[in-house]
């Protein structure tokens, strides 16, 4: 059960840092560098302590064609990481009193049907509210690509949804349409294009001059970077990606990243107390469990994913389009943060991240000296579908053998292992806990689902 506690969380001057070692740049850049060189997308990296820049690198290039670098000014299309954002200026209007986290949506967005369960700004902002995916619905409507239509379209389809997902409150589901939403309370409440608030209330303040949303328009000007998928032995531009905002719609620098680290750790200038609490405290559901992320320590807040992973407590959120993988995770324990944004599709960020955050501070995310890996084979139960599954693990291959008074002994499922660790296997995710005591598989479906280890 995850303990919350919200001084985990907070970058307090009382948390003892780990000691402050040289920068691996050369490490950070072997891991970040593409062979082909110029040829080829990469990525621009961040690494920041106590609010301080540490180093900010860059290999590969923003632009192929014209042979132009990455570096810490490029602008790359943030995706979700925007998500913290257009939390931030919500919470900015609840901090002046503007909004309340508890109010009722309708009372902001009238087109929106009266569902079963009121659905308040505080579900938009953990995914319990249970929207339907925007993204999905644009695409389950024929628009080939996001990136072919607009805001007002996206709300529309939003708002002519006669249900939600499930009751509202009562489970957690990532929501790129509940964030629309939530953007598109943001701009009534202040008056002005969500994108313009945002300028005025985050960007401006904390000096990220070259950072904007979008509002409905591509973006335009000098050292904006193209996304990449590798087609052959090539790649191709693929900058397939919405050009409004909630969801994602942010255009931002690693070294605009600095800026905000910085008000994050030390400065308070947007990143007040009361900010704090509303953007770093795990969201809970009406039934007051926490709103666990598919893995059981992990919870949501203010568009961020906030608990331990891999041995280290983490607050961070990560990002993805076609042609983009970016992460932005803090380790408050640790008062590090890193920033890895990558302008192709095929290279996974995340674990990417990790091995940077173990190039400044050595094996922190491997098992303890002396601790075994949690051996993952063997036998788990789930109350819920009264079935035993026996789980074997050849390499990356798991074979999951099914024992149900529903079925006959012997149906199999063979998954394969994914680079974040997790397993797949046709529409299922199966997700290990830490300890190897149990897993989580989940459906586009079927949410969450719980096993233990047989006793």
């Amino acid at each position: 059960m995850l303990k919350v506690n919200r001084m985990h969380f907070l970058l307090a001057a009382s948390l003892i840092a780990a000691p402050v070692q040289a920068a691996p740049t050369g490490k950070v850049k072997e891991i970040i560098t593409d062979p082909r060189g110029q040829a080829a997308p990469g990525c621009a990296v961040g690494a920041f302590r106590d609010g301080k820049t540490i180093f900010v690198t860059a290999a590969g290039a923003a632009d192929i064609a014209n042979g132009k670098p990455l570096d810490g000014d490029t602008l790359f299309y943030a995706a979700s990481v925007s998500k913290q954002f257009t939390a931030l200026a919500a919470a900015k209007l609840i901090e002046q009193g503007r909004l309340g986290l508890d109010d009722d949506v309708r009372k902001y967005l009238p087109e929106l049907p009266r569902y079963e369960v009121t659905v308040s700004v505080r579900m938009l902002m953990l995914h319990t509210a249970g929207i339907r995916d925007s993204l999905e619905l644009i695409r389950l409507a024929g628009i080939e690509s996001a990136a072919d239509t607009d805001k007002a379209t996206a709300l529309r389809l939003v708002f002519d949804q006669k249900s939600t997902n499930f009751p509202s409150g009562t489970a957690y589901s990532y929501s790129n349409g509940g964030y629309l939403l939530l953007a598109e309370i943001v701009e009534r409440v202040a008056g002005m294009p969500f994108a313009d608030y945002a300028q005025k209330a985050i960007l401006r303040p904390l000096g990220m001059k070259r950072s904007f949303f979008m509002n409905d328009a591509r973006p335009t000007g000098a050292n904006i970077a193209h996304g990449y998928v590798p087609v052959g032995d090539a790649f191709e531009v693929r900058d397939s990606y919405p050009k409004f905002s909630g969801s994602g719609g942010l255009m931002v620098s690693i070294n605009d990243l600095a800026r905000y680290e910085h008000d994050l750790a030390v400065g308070h200038k947007v990143w007040t107390p009361a900010v704090q609490k509303i953007m770093l405290t795990p969201g809970r559901l009406t039934d007051g469990t926490p709103v666990f992320v598919e893995r059981p320590n992990l919870a949501y807040g203010g568009g961020l994913v906030i608990g331990r992973r891999n041995g280290q407590y983490f607050v961070q959120h990560n990002g993805g389009a076609e042609a983009f993988r970016n992460v932005y995770a803090r380790l408050p324990e640790r008062k590090l943060a890193v920033a890895l944004f990558c302008n192709r599709g095929d290279w996974p960020s995340e674990k990417k991240a990790d091995e940077i955050i173990e190039a400044i501070e050595g094996d922190i995310l491997a098992d303890a000296p002396g601790t075994a890996k949690p051996e993952l084979a063997g036998r788990y139960i789930s109350d819920e579908l009264q079935a035993a599954y026996d789980l074997s693990l050849s390499g990356d291959d798991l074979t999951v053998r099914i024992s149900s008074p529903y079925a006959a002994d012997g149906s199999t499922l063979k998954f394969r292992r994914n680079a974040d660790g997790s397993f797949s296997a046709s529409g299922l995710r199966l997700l290990f806990d830490e300890d190897g005591q149990g897993f989580t598989i989940k459906t586009g479906r079927v949410h969450a689902l719980r096993f233990r280890r047989a006793s």
